[in-house]
């Protein structure tokens, strides 16, 4: 392995790293130990990888003024964001989570992960690596073999240690850590982005509920009749869950029976998310058998068993029911 091999292993890496963690956010359920192992081996690789990349940085340290090459500062940088997502996703892992501040290890790690990823590219386009027919040799092929074979062990170290400081059962496949209480009030009023809690008056509130081209209004008293219970894990990409006893409605109890097909719930901000249609999809009015705060989504929120909190739309106002797939959407939301 030298410095040129190094450079352009870390610029599939990088982006492999983001790639995994992405599914990450999208993983509610299902087959999530498999992706966050990965994640963590190639994000190691990138430890693995530093003494020939420091050979490489060394070097260019030492150039003169006018033997630097272009991009200098995007290297600089791209090195404090690469090492600060490393260290804050170590910190996430092995429970440092800064739950009282107002940007978390988790948060920090999002961000310097995105911007690692575009200072990459940048930094790729302005120090082009060219690859030889040698870089496929056998022989490149078995150091990258020993090199991933000592980021996994690096990575089972790290996965003990966060067992080992961690009580059983309170981390997620997820990532996500159990609130430090399982009281209502200890639940963060969270919400994507720039969403701000709208003023909702509970009297004056109506959900639209269209299907086939007609459409009614429920009123929160309307809505009252049922008393449907679901006990759910809100599992938050902020790093953190939380299982409680959420009672409302289910939706397809406001479509036409043996309804099919898929549903855009859209907040008052008009933040929307599309999903299959279940039983299991609940409208929630209250909490552990007490009404939705502002914060948390009054005085509708969805409930959506087995995905990531972001599809938990709060503040619902309308309901489209249709057969378009629900995978029409971006993955994430973009607003």
């Amino acid at each position: 392995m030298n410095g040129r091999l190094a450079n352009l292993a870390l610029l599939v890496v990088v982006p492999l790293t983001a790639v995994t963690g992405f599914l990450m956010f999208l993983l509610g359920s299902g087959p999530v130990w498999p992706v966050a192992i990965l994640h963590g081996v190639v994000a190691l690789l990138v430890v693995v990888l530093v003494p020939w990349k420091s050979t490489v940085v060394r070097r260019g340290l030492r150039r003169t003024q006018r033997q630097r090459r272009p991009g200098r500062a995007t290297s600089v940088l791209l090195g404090v964001c690469v090492l600060l997502a490393l260290v804050t996703g170590l910190a996430h892992v092995v429970g440092v989570l800064f739950r009282d501040s107002k940007v978390t290890t988790l948060q920090l790690h999002v961000g310097a992960g995105i911007v690692a990823v575009v200072l990459t590219v940048a930094h790729a386009l302005q120090r082009r690596v060219r690859s030889r027919r040698t870089d496929l040799s056998r022989r490149s092929f078995v150091r990258l073999a020993v090199l991933t074979s000592v980021a996994v062990v690096l990575e089972a170290g790290v996965q003990a240690t966060g067992v080992f400081r961690a009580r059983r059962g309170i981390r997620r496949p997820t990532g996500s850590f159990q609130l430090a209480s399982s009281s209502v009030t200890a639940i963060p009023a969270t919400s994507w982005l720039f969403d701000q809690v709208p003023e909702l008056d509970p009297a004056s509130w109506r959900l639209t509920v269209t299907t086939g081209g007609a459409s009614r209004d429920w009123s929160l008293a309307e809505l009252a009749r049922w008393h449907d219970r679901q006990v759910a894990v809100l599992d938050c990409t902020g790093g953190w869950w939380t299982e409680q006893e959420w009672s409302g409605v289910r939706l397809s109890r406001l479509l036409p029976p043996g309804a099919r097909g898929t549903v855009e719930v859209t907040s008052a901000t008009g933040y929307s998310r599309r999903l299959p249609l279940t039983d299991q999809l609940l409208l929630a009015t209250a909490i552990d058998g007490a009404g939705l705060s502002s914060g948390h989504g009054a005085p509708a929120r969805l409930v959506v068993p087995g995905r990531r909190g972001y599809h938990w739309v709060k503040w619902v106002v309308r309901i489209s029911h249709d057969d378009r797939p629900w995978w029409v959407e971006p993955p994430l939301p973009l607003r």
